[in-house]
């Protein structure tokens, strides 16, 4: 009974990237990349771990809805990085979308801003064509560098998303970019 009500955006998310070919795998729960970015008023759902590439597992957050609200859901990708990251000064990005009309227009573009300290990653990825179509297309998205939790960065969608092969390449490039970001220290 209780399997009938649970939330199945953790399944959904990975047979969908399964059946674009990304090796992706359901992992035991109470891993500790379920408490990365996750709040007292979320829970997570699990961990989907990624075989290939450069982002190596998916967390999905969830806070349920109630009677005035309805639930919402975040999508936090982990990207390990093996260099030494600082604890003092965490790079916090995230896309400002402008839309056409202000609140329900259509977002016709998107810019980075944020504290990056010098890793000038807000100003490459503003002006990457590919990453913002994929900010217009699948929503916010937020970019953290961790040295405590774990030693990496996470990419955060701000609602649930089914990528196509070109998002998963945009979120790739994304990765791509940070890892070869300068190091902050």
């Amino acid at each position: 009974m209780k399997e009938l009500f649970r939330d199945k955006s953790r399944d959904k998310l990975a047979q969908n990237l399964n059946s674009l070919g990304i090796r992706a795998d359901l992992a035991e729960r109470g891993r500790a990349e379920e408490k990365v970015e996750n709040s007292w008023y979320q829970r997570s759902l699990g961990i989907i771990d990624i075989r290939d590439g450069l982002v190596s597992w998916i967390n999905i957050l969830k806070e349920d809805g109630s009677g005035k609200s309805p639930p919402l859901w975040w999508v936090i990708l982990g990207i390990p990085d093996e260099r030494p990251l600082s604890k003092h000064q965490a790079v916090d990005i995230k896309t400002i979308r402008r839309k056409a009309f202000p609140l329900f227009g259509k977002v016709v573009d998107v810019t980075w801003r944020g504290k990056d300290h010098h890793t000038g990653l807000a100003a490459v990825l503003s002006n990457d064509e590919a990453v913002r179509n994929l900010a217009k297309k699948i929503g916010n998205l937020v970019i953290h560098s961790y040295a405590k939790e774990f030693q990496g960065w996470t990419l955060q969608v701000d609602r649930r998303f089914e990528p196509t092969n070109q998002d998963w390449a945009s979120i790739q490039k994304i990765a791509d970019y940070i890892l070869s970001s300068a190091r902050v220290y």
